[in-house]
């Protein structure tokens, strides 16, 4: 690789570029000219095979910086996690022998209750943050807890560390245990609103953090409740993130059920509250219903996979599919701690091996997703479930450059050898074997912000 400082107002890259267009299509450039000014993507440029061509085509960028990528190299969009519970991550690994709700009862409330310790919510959302970006994860739509000091501080580190986040604070009224919930919906409402407005001073432009209203889910969180999150997020001039979870077991919808008496699936509940709309994030979206499907299609609301998750705790299958077929918004989750790994790599293989167990289940191999399919899934695919997609996602020219530079070759070699010159098994390799060693440099909106090169500024390590 033949580098200059990455000068984050011009930058010039020669090289093999991977992204996808859509569901179906995965495009792998082999060599092309790829420029970014101010953050923003200038061109990607396939005609240009050489510095000296791009810059002779291209003579605004003549005299900018540039790279100029090895054979064994490649820029791959950076990965979008739609579903992580950020003060889970101490659990990773843990707990996974129960049903949900023994996993929420013996370690998320407990875990989640202990951050009204700040000093512990800056210490592991400041490892968070960093690692996550270390591994490839540029953008992250996090969970957080009923705390509106600790999830403001998630904020603060995303900020700090240049990460892109949709971020709220978490609701729950309800049957939650180790005193992990509100004491009333008042108290919800007004604490959910003060890290709103935190978000909106630290971030005006939003131009990396996104507010969302967060309603754990509908058995903790009970009509007036729901009804207070939906005037949040929908009642002003532009609509608020949601996060939710809807449908993860059969359990957890009769539950629901209990407390929201006057209806008889997940998405009309939400709907009613102004909760289903295209910046929607409902996570799992396991045990759907038709009508479910039918309000998550007319909304435009995304459903976070979490793949890792589905497995561990035994939860189901989601028919990702079916989704899909169906004009739906789907994307990839960790959904740390349920899943073992905050890996987005990890969860496009497993939502691989999940769609494959569902067609041996049904006989149906169209249920088994492709290779282009999970790699659209973990970027753009994300992207769109976080409505996003018309900033990041890809390399598309106009959009934010969130990338990774990623080098299987060398001593971090994942058994190329025979496959040089195979472009697409080279990524095949990277995102089947490979992991966070390859990961040469990060960029979230044209910034550096970590990668085995990165040298952090005065100002990174305030």
């Amino acid at each position: 690789m033949l580098i200059q400082h990455v000068d984050r107002n011009r930058h010039l890259f020669i090289g093999r570029v991977v992204h996808s267009l859509s569901l179906k299509e995965l495009e792998i450039l082999p060599v092309s000219a790829l420029a970014v000014e101010n953050g923003i993507i200038s061109f990607l440029d396939p005609s240009c095979k050489t510095l000296l061509e791009a810059r002779s085509k291209h003579p605004s960028f003549a005299s900018s910086p540039f790279t100029v990528l090895s054979p064994t190299q490649f820029l791959f969009p950076g990965l979008i996690d739609t579903h992580l519970h950020a003060p889970q991550y101490p659990n990773l690994a843990l707990g996974m022998e129960g049903t949900l709700r023994q996993w929420v009862r013996d370690y998320t409330d407990p875990m989640e209750a202990s951050y009204s310790d700040t000093s512990k919510a800056k210490r592991v959302y400041s490892q968070l943050v960093q690692k996550e970006l270390e591994i490839g994860t540029t953008t992250v739509a996090y969970n957080t807890t009923i705390h509106t000091d600790s999830s403001n501080i998630l904020a603060d580190m995303c900020l700090k560390y240049g990460q892109r986040a949709v971020i709220g604070k978490m609701c729950i009224v309800g049957p939650a245990t180790h005193g992990n919930f509100e004491e009333s919906i008042e108290k919800s409402l007004e604490d959910e609103e003060n890290t709103l407005d935190h978000i909106a001073k630290i971030d005006p432009d939003t131009k990396l953090i996104y507010p969302c209203i967060q309603p754990r889910g509908g058995p903790w969180a009970p009509p007036d409740l729901m009804e207070g999150l939906g005037k949040l997020s929908s009642g002003g001039e532009r609509k608020i993130h949601v996060q939710a979870h809807m449908c993860e077991t059969p359990d957890d919808i009769e539950r629901m059920l209990k407390v929201h008496t006057e209806f008889k699936t997940y998405g009309e509940m939400y709907k009613a509250h102004g909760l289903m709309h295209e910046k929607s994030i409902l996570a799992h979206c396991i045990w759907l219903t038709e009508t479910d499907m039918q309000i998550l299609k007319e909304t435009k609301a995304g459903v976070a996979h979490n793949p890792n998750s589905n497995t561990c705790l035994r939860d189901g299958v989601c028919r990702v599919r079916e989704l899909l077929n169906r004009g739906i918004k789907v994307g990839l989750g960790t959904d740390c701690s349920a899943g073992y790994s905050t890996f987005m790599l990890d969860a496009m293989r497993q939502a691989s091996n999940v769609s494959r167990h569902l067609a041996m289940r049904t006989g149906d191999d169209k249920n088994t997703l492709q290779f282009n399919e999970i790699v659209f899934l973990g970027t753009l695919g994300s992207a769109q479930v976080l409505d996003l997609d018309s900033k990041v996602g890809n390399f598309e020219q106009g959009k934010e450059f969130d990338a990774l530079l990623v080098d299987v070759g060398g001593r971090d070699c994942i058994n190329i050898d025979g496959f040089e010159e195979d472009d697409l098994a080279l990524v095949k390799k990277w995102v089947f074997m490979g992991d966070d060693r390859s990961i040469r440099r990060v960029w979230v909106a044209g910034k550096e912000v970590a990668g085995k090169d990165f040298v952090p500024t005065e100002a990174d390590n305030e």
